[in-house]
């Protein structure tokens, strides 16, 4: 009885295919040989074995000049085109200017240090103080035209020189003291003078005149007498609005004048217990006010 033949498929090798297996493995090898070649031109050269690999150097900080055409000259056929020099590399450093650069621009080191200079000057002055302005130059040396009258004939805002002639007029042989210390230019004055009388005579009761000036110009008379009971007798005999304090000083304001006594505490016995030396003073509060003014503002910065 026969073997029926089976039918070939179409997907199945042939005979000679099956017979010579080893021809499968050559045709593999050649496969991968030639894809060895032909990708082997992309992969990257391998070093020779004991090279030492090499960093490229950095490049030359000198600038090298490059031409390149302007905007106008790219879009103008026929134009000249100017050389324009390449930028400077970075180098950690600040770049040098050429020489036609640094002979157009000034140099700018002294002009830094001019205006350090500057700087310092107006954070010295605004440190000091704010300068003062000419109307303030002015009210610290302005006579006003109501003055107050003070001890005997004087009223404040008189001048050094025509109480002392009007002392040495009199007899007496005044001494004058002055303190004027030299100030900055914006700064008011702050002369100060003391002018003394020994054995004047006031309400009759012989004793000690003091006057005071600021920027020349009577403020306060203070009257220190030898006997001061009798003082006092005398005191509330013209000065009956001068009321008796309990602590023994007394005051009075009357609207730029202040009149202030120490008799009643230094005639009682706690006063002379103390030693508390009598006083009659007589003060215009304008300048008084005005002096004081000049010590919080100007203090610091009057030294020049």
């Amino acid at each position: 009885m026969s073997t029926p033949e089976r039918k070939h498929d179409w997907l199945e090798p042939p005979e000679w295919w099956k017979k010579w297996r080893p021809l499968r493995w050559l045709l593999g090898a050649l496969l991968l040989a030639g894809l060895w070649v032909a990708v082997q031109p992309l992969l990257p050269e391998p070093a020779p074995q004991g090279a030492i690999a090499t960093v490229p150097a950095a490049p030359s900080p000198t600038p090298v000049p490059v031409v390149a055409a302007t905007p106008d000259a790219a879009t103008s056929p026929g134009a000249e085109v100017q050389p324009t020099p390449a930028p400077t590399p970075h180098t950690g450093h600040a770049a040098t200017a050429s020489a036609s650069d640094t002979a157009a621009e000034p140099p700018t080191e002294p002009v830094a240090a001019r205006v350090a200079e500057d700087e310092a000057e107006v954070y010295f002055e605004e440190s000091l103080g704010e300068p003062a302005a000419d109307s303030e130059l002015a009210a610290f040396t302005r006579v006003e035209p109501d003055p107050v009258r003070l001890l005997g004939p004087y009223r404040s805002y008189a001048s050094v020189d025509e109480v002392v002639f009007d002392l040495e007029r009199a007899g007496f042989a005044p001494i004058v003291e002055s303190r004027h210390l030299p100030v900055r230019k914006d700064v008011p004055p702050r002369d100060l003078d003391t002018v003394t009388v020994m054995q004047y005579r006031h309400w009759d009761v012989p004793g000690r005149l003091q006057l005071q000036f600021f920027n020349d110009r009577l403020y306060q008379t203070e009257f220190e007498p030898e006997d001061p009971a009798r003082y006092q007798a005398a005191q509330r005999r013209e000065l009956p609005q001068l009321g008796r304090e309990p602590s023994g000083r007394s005051e009075y304001i009357a609207g730029h004048l202040r009149i202030a006594s120490s008799l009643d505490l230094a005639i009682s016995e706690v006063g002379r217990q103390l030693g508390t030396r009598p006083f009659l003073i007589w003060q215009d509060r304008r300048l008084v006010r005005q002096r004081e003014e000049w010590d919080r503002r100007f203090a610091v910065a009057a030294v020049p």
